[in-house]
Order: structure tokens, then sequence, then C-alpha cells
């Protein structure tokens, strides 16, 4: 068998220079509580030198109102079974600088058997700063969640506010344009300003709802109203509402769903605008002549949906970019807010699925998503 290894001693000298080194504070006191050990750490913690502490009561480091029911802990401790305690398994406790100055620590407390009987070896870390920068991180996050909360209620606010005045715009210029296709005696630029009008406030109207999903999307507060849906029924949905859109744009609409495709639970108003999203992105960055193609198909248990087009696609450097919220493409005209993308995300996750883009600049962008056949679960609505 080979020989034990011999293990020397280590000299008192070397272990006092080790306790010395330590930056925590390590103190021992003797069965009558009187510091015997009090290392350079302890010095500049507490402000005291060694010469100060030796055989003072422990309990000079600790606050006034502190000090009797830490002598009785103490007693406790010398009596029971248990010969330790660690840091963090203690309440947080207190120390008192030389200059009255209170700090927050974490201590561990041992009871070691010795020949002149009973030590306690006190390790203790000043945690000032640690406390500190927790308060100001709690600090932060209430501030940041404050602000969250009071740019939501404004968003709310304004989104409703906007959304009377904006409606009454589209009322009263959607009844000029039938008067004046009813053949009422309607001056034909009236009309033509009529028409704007429609256009425009259809589009306020659409961006003051990006704004509402968004800010839903974010308190994760989407409900999902889900129902048995046919993948077919709502790409043409979308579609149909989409056509003098494509049309004015000279793009085809084509739509491609396999005959395998069951219908599954989901919200079909939600699908809807999920598919609305992505078909009028792809019909407004598509050249006139190209085609935007809309399919569906069935993957194991899932429904797998494409919009693809031939437009000027993305960037490699801006497609990480893609579903971040108010973000737009610099190739772009940068209508609209930028939510589109970020939306579309949202509802698909909502729905428990997945979704992505894939896109070649100059030559198109593809986006992918899935939805699962079986139910998912409704989102906490916090």
């Amino acid at each position: 068998m080979p020989p034990t290894p011999r293990m020397n001693k280590i000299p008192d000298s070397v272990l006092a220079s080790v306790v010395d080194l330590a930056t925590d504070a390590i103190i021992c006191a003797d069965q009558q509580y009187l510091v015997t050990v009090f290392n350079e750490g302890a010095v500049r913690i507490f402000g005291y030198q060694a010469s100060e502490m030796l055989g003072q009561p422990l309990s000079k480091l600790l606050p006034q109102r502190f000090r009797a029911r830490h002598d009785h802990h103490l007693r406790d401790f010398a009596s029971g079974r248990v010969a330790s305690r660690r840091m963090g398994d203690r309440a947080e406790v207190f120390g008192v600088r030389k200059n009255g100055e209170e700090f927050p620590a974490d201590a561990s407390i041992s009871r070691v058997e010795s020949p002149v009987g009973i030590v306690f070896s006190v390790v203790l870390r000043d945690v000032s700063e640690q406390r500190r920068a927790e308060g100001m991180v709690r600090t932060l996050l209430a501030e940041a969640e404050a602000a969250i909360r009071a740019r939501d209620d404004m968003l709310g606010l304004v989104s409703h506010d906007l959304r009377n005045p904006v409606n009454a715009v589209k009322m009263l210029a959607g009844a000029i344009i039938r008067m004046q296709r009813a053949g009422e005696p309607v001056p034909h630029a009236v009309a033509e300003h009529a028409g704007v009008m429609l256009q425009a406030s259809t589009q306020m109207d659409a961006l003051i709802q990006d704004l509402l999903d968004v800010t839903l999307l974010e308190s994760g507060k989407m409900r999902l109203v889900a129902q048995a849906t046919n993948a077919e029924r709502a790409i043409r949905t979308a579609v149909g509402t989409l056509a003098p859109l494509a049309a004015g744009s000279a793009v085809k609409l084509t739509v491609s769903v396999d005959a395998g495709v069951p219908e599954f639970e989901a919200d079909p108003d939600r699908l809807v605008q999920l598919l609305s999203n992505l078909v009028g992105n792809a019909v407004k960055f598509s050249p006139p002549g190209s085609e935007v193609r809309i399919e569906a198909a069935r993957v194991d248990d899932e429904v797998h949906f494409a919009v693809k087009d031939k437009g000027i696609g993305i960037s490699a450097e801006e497609l990480p970019r893609a579903f971040d919220r108010y973000w737009q493409s610099k190739r772009t005209n940068r209508s609209g807010a930028g939510l589109g993308l970020a939306i579309a995300r949202g509802i698909v996750q909502a729905h428990g699925g997945k979704i992505r883009i894939e896109s070649t600049s100059g030559r198109g962008t593809t986006v992918f998503f899935t939805l699962p056949l079986a139910a998912s679960e409704p989102p906490d609505e916090g």
C-alpha cells in the first residue's frame, strides 16, 4: 500500500496571517463573551483597533437595542446542540462602528470546544453597499413599473379619446361618399375630399387599435376567445379585406390551403387580424405585377402558415429587429407606427405558436407562423 501522506501542522503564525488577510471581520470570544481575536478585517469594518476590543464584551459591536437579546441568544447557542450557523441561515443582523454608525451585516457563528473552554468564532461581512444596491434596484424597478402603468393609462386614455372624433370623421366622410353614389347632388371635389378623409381616418383608426393591442400584449392582458376556427376561411376573410389595396398596387393575392387542414381551436378574429397585418405588409412592400402568396398546411399537431412576397425584403442587419415594437426598416417610407409585426408575434405567442421571418434584401420576404391544433391555455390576465 502507498504510504499515507503526512499532514504537516500549519504554524500558528501562518494561520494568524491568513486571518488578518481576510476582508471579512473574524472575531473570537471566550465563555464570558469577551473578545480574544479581532482581525484586520474587523478593524476596517468596525473602526476599532484590536487593542481597543481585546477583552471587551462582544456585544459592544452591536447597537444598544440588540445587546440584551444577543446575550440571550449566545447563552442558548452555547448550550444548544447546533455548533454552527452559517451566513444566510440567520436573520439579518446589525453592527455598530466606533463612530456610532449602524450597518447591516451577514454573520456566521460557530462554537468550538478547546482546552481553555468554549470559544465562539464569528465571521461577519458588512453588506451596506449590497443593501444600498438592492434598495436602488427596488426603487428603479418600482419607478419603471409606475412609468409603464402611467404610459399604459395614457395610451388607453388617448386611444379612447381619439377614437370618438376619428369615428365621427369616418362616419361623415362615408355618408358623403354614399350620397354621391346614390346620385344625390354632391360636388365632385367634395366627394374626392371625403374619400381622402375616409382613407386618412381609417388609417388613424388602425393606428389607434395597434396602440391598444400592443398595450394589451405588453401587460399580458390580451384575451383570446377560442373557438373552432377554419384556416381557409380566416385567410380569405383577410384577403377579401385587402383586395382593394392589392388591386390598387397591381399585386396578385394567391391562397393555397391543403385539404388536410382541420378546424382548430383559436380566436378567429385575432387570426384574421394577424393575417391582415402580414398580408398588408407584404402588399405594401411588393412591386406592381408581383404576387403575394398565403399558404396553410397541417404538419403533425400544428397548422403551418406562410405569407410570401417578392418585395424589397429586409437586410440581414435589420432582420433581427423586425419584431421590435415601433421598429421600421430604413428602406421603407416609414408609414404607420411600426407595430404590425410586434402585434403579429404577440397574437401567435398568445395562441402558443411560433413565428419567424426569412428575408433577402431585394428578393422578398416570407413570414412563417405555427398554431397548435389543440386549444392553448388562456393567457394570465394578471
